[in-house]
């Protein structure tokens, strides 16, 4: 066993002996040991570890191009937005389930103006919508762009949620600047409008994230 994964298989005992349960197959432990595999060791933030003590609640995450996934916790709620943690720090920061930012992941969106967007995905309704992503550059300079999109409603799609059969609608955001172009996907609830699942474009170099609410 390396010394990351054995530093993982510590960390998992450690939760369970101050009561917490971890399965070391479940999506939490994965993620830890997946640290542990990319990083020869696992940079366990001692806040993470709160947060599984607490049973705060689950956010599963995948960055598609680089064929990576991990169980992110909820940190905090701030009216519309989610602050999500990572086992190693890093975070994403969520706004009624779209993606607003992020800290610690590939050249850093910043911040979103995401409100034109926001209400035609989650009110279901299909037209076009500006949004505003804030990026940092190589130079550590907020480099800001603006997208036109378009969205339309795919219709319903029934999606397997954990292993429970979910009605929702599947929202397609097609968004374009003068130099890049992208397209994000989600999967609405029409009665609580909530994004249950999504695919949503966090920049050039990361590429797309999907997110799926673990239930409770």
């Amino acid at each position: 066993m390396t010394r990351g994964a054995t530093f993982a298989v510590m960390i998992l005992a450690l939760l369970a002996a101050c009561g917490t349960a971890v399965d070391e197959e479940s999506g939490l432990g994965q993620s830890i040991n997946a640290i542990a595999a990319r990083t020869g060791e696992v940079q366990f933030v001692p806040r993470f570890a709160v947060l599984v003590e607490q049973g705060a609640p689950r956010l599963q995450v995948a960055f598609v191009e680089k064929d990576l996934s991990a169980d992110i916790l909820l940190e905090r709620s701030v009216g519309a937005f989610d602050y999500w943690l990572s086992a190693d720090g890093t975070q994403i920061i969520m706004q009624d389930g779209m993606l607003h930012s992020t800290r610690g992941i590939g050249e850093g969106l910043l911040a979103s103006d995401l409100s034109e967007p926001l209400a035609r995905v989650r009110g279901l309704s299909p037209g076009t919508s500006d949004r505003f992503h804030t990026y940092l550059d190589g130079n550590d300079r907020a480099v800001s762009r603006t997208y036109r999109c378009v969205i339309v409603d795919r219709g319903p799609r029934e999606i397997d949620l954990f292993g429970t059969p979910t009605a929702t609608r599947l929202m397609r955001e097609s968004c374009r600047s003068l130099d890049q172009e992208f397209v994000n996907l989600y999967w609405v609830a029409p009665s609580s409008r909530d994004i249950i699942l999504s695919r949503q474009w966090s920049g050039p170099v990361i590429g797309a994230i999907s997110t799926r609410i673990v239930p409770r």
